[in-house]
């Protein structure tokens, strides 16, 4: 955790998200589950009039910078970091080979999605999203830069309602004038380059107002208009990782967002862009004029990149570049057998579970299990059988443990979860033995408070951590080992680093060049400056490591100009 200030006394910087602590859990769960039966009833988007179809013009300037940063808002150090950067008014990065590259700051400011981790809230988005740019840019002079957003999934967890008082409502994002009015926009840029931005609502597709829109919009671009589009969800990849070719093409065909890019916007789409997995991925046509880019590094915890598929997209898009590489991402896995020391409120919940199976069988044998383990395993077993809440709560456990496994098929979902029990209950009677033979070496009597206090003080003590280690291993296995459980066995690291942005300048000659900056570290030490300027960052780093200066991934991509 920083000791950085604020740059107010309204909230303290944050952590990163514990999406393993027991409350947690339960609140996301229920956020996901309300917004996933209700979220067509509660769709925001029927209620705002459609904006008109005039949109932002830039069209009358030479060129034009453009950052793109997406899932943002999680802990301070990632999403300080790269508000600090994006918003330098030179930066200054190295490329692979040495060369420097000195970069103006964006005119244009464009949220990809997930603005806002785990759920939005007024006091969420405060702290971890308004108050690191409020920090690092609060203020802005003539000619001001602009913000567009677009929801992402965790937008939409309150139907939008904090999203649009945060964007759509207001004339100013800290140093940004806002001209967005709906939760999808677009800009005319120069060269007759256009940023169009689409709200796809928790995957549920794009409403009928955002087509009658971008139809209008279609209608009026030239014949040599060259499209950046952004969605919160790499649709490409999603599709991509269906094993089931016929499955994949109905899936990539389907719905409104397929219409208006095959059949709206067609090929003058160039550039596709998208966050919602926490890493840098870019596929690209042979010649390279066709990009389709997933960056969603603006400040979430890290998602892997080993476990998606090398081979080419649909429509011959190669994997041109990731970040981090395979073999970094693979090996950050193994992090997951620290996973009770990473995640130790989760351990409550394997506890309490096998408290419950472990006292059962006790109860049930009516005395210590024997001396000699596997015949008390046997034992052990029988009991279990016996007894109706044991059986009970292994059942409920097998089946939450199957609805939990990451599989393509059925049968191996079944399998893995049966597994995954497995392993849970063996554990669970090994530290019943364990607790009948202190009992016995200490000669407490059965049913005594003494012996019951230690019972309970094992099953829950050693379930806490042996529970959390077997959670953490199977993570590791399914993330490492099958390609499963990505975000599962991410999220329970939290790492800060491989964070990143895009900034997209559009060159006087018609070109547009990305540069993709990554942060391999991002810093964990901040200094307050005292009496900062006005539009002058409040905090900046303080950490000597290297690895905290900003470079780009990979050489600039050039699209263009024709």
């Amino acid at each position: 955790m920083t000791d950085a200030p604020s740059a107010r006394d309204l909230h303290a910087p944050a952590d990163m998200v514990r999406w393993y602590a027991p409350v947690q859990l339960l609140q996301t769960a229920g956020r996901v589950a309300v917004s996933t039966i209700l979220g067509d009833q509660l769709d925001r988007r029927i209620l705002r009039p459609a904006p008109s179809h005039e949109p932002t013009d830039f069209s009358h300037r030479e060129q034009l910078v453009l950052d793109f940063v997406s899932d943002s808002g999680d802990g301070w150090n990632p999403t300080y970091a790269v508000a600090y950067w994006a918003t330098r008014p030179i930066l200054r990065v190295h490329g692979m080979h040495g060369r420097a590259y000195e970069l103006p700051r964006a005119s244009v400011l464009v949220f990809g999605g997930d603005q806002v981790y785990p759920t939005p809230s007024r006091a969420a988005y405060e702290q971890r999203l308004v108050l690191p740019y409020e920090c690092a840019f609060d203020r802005s002079e003539p000619p001001h830069p602009v913000l567009f957003a677009v929801p992402g999934n965790h937008d939409w967890y309150d139907s939008l309602a904090t999203f649009t008082k945060l964007f759509l409502d207001k004339q100013w994002f800290c140093g940004w004038q806002i001209h967005q009015r709906a939760s999808y926009f677009a800009a005319h840029l120069p060269h007759d380059w256009w940023l169009v931005g689409v709200d796809v609502q928790l995957g549920s597709d794009i409403d009928a107002n955002q087509v009658e829109y971008f139809r209008g919009l279609a209608a009026r671009m030239g014949p040599r208009a060259k499209i950046i589009l952004c969605t919160a969800e790499p649709h490409w990849v999603r599709a991509h990782e269906l094993r089931d070719r016929d499955a994949r093409t109905r899936r990539a065909r389907d719905g409104n967002l397929a219409f208006l890019e095959d059949h709206v916007f067609g090929r003058r789409i160039r550039v596709f862009l998208s966050g919602d997995l926490h890493h840098y991925r870019r596929h690209a046509t042979v010649d390279g004029q066709i990009q389709k880019i997933t960056a969603g590094g603006g400040g979430a915890f890290l998602h892997p990149t080993h476990v998606l598929r090398a081979d080419p997209l649909a429509g011959g898009y190669g994997l041109r570049c990731a970040f981090p590489d395979d073999r970094a991402s693979r090996r950050l896995a193994w992090r997951n057998l620290a996973f009770p020391l990473q995640n130790p409120g989760f351990g409550a919940v394997t506890g309490l579970l096998y408290l419950m199976i472990g006292w059962n069988v006790h109860a049930a044998l009516g005395d210590y299990p024997a001396a000699a383990f596997l015949p008390a395993l046997s034992d052990m077993l029988s009991a279990t059988l016996r007894s109706p809440w044991a059986a009970t709560w292994i059942l409920l456990t097998a089946a939450g443990f199957v609805a939990f496994t990451d599989a393509r098929r059925r049968q191996l979902r079944v399998l893995a979860g049966l597994a995954h029990t497995g392993a849970h209950l063996l554990a669970a009677l090994t530290v019943t033995w364990l607790g009948g033979q202190l009992g016995r070496a200490l000669a407490l009597e059965w049913g005594s408070a003494a012996q019951t206090a230690l019972g309970l003080a094992a099953l829950l003590g050693l379930g806490w951590l042996l529970g959390s280690a077997i959670f953490g291993a199977y993570l590791l296995v399914a993330v490492n080992v099958f390609g499963r459980h990505g975000n599962e066995a991410f999220s329970s690291l939290r790492i800060q680093d491989f964070k990143h942005f895009l900034r997209l300048h559009i060159r006087r000659d018609g070109a547009l060049v990305i540069y993709a900056i990554g942060l391999p570290r991002v810093p964990r030490r901040w200094r307050t400056m005292i009496g900062a300027d006005p539009g002058e960052p409040k905090v900046v780093p303080d950490d000597p490591h290297p690895d905290t200066l900003p470079r780009l991934i990979e050489p600039p991509i050039v699209v263009g100009p024709g």
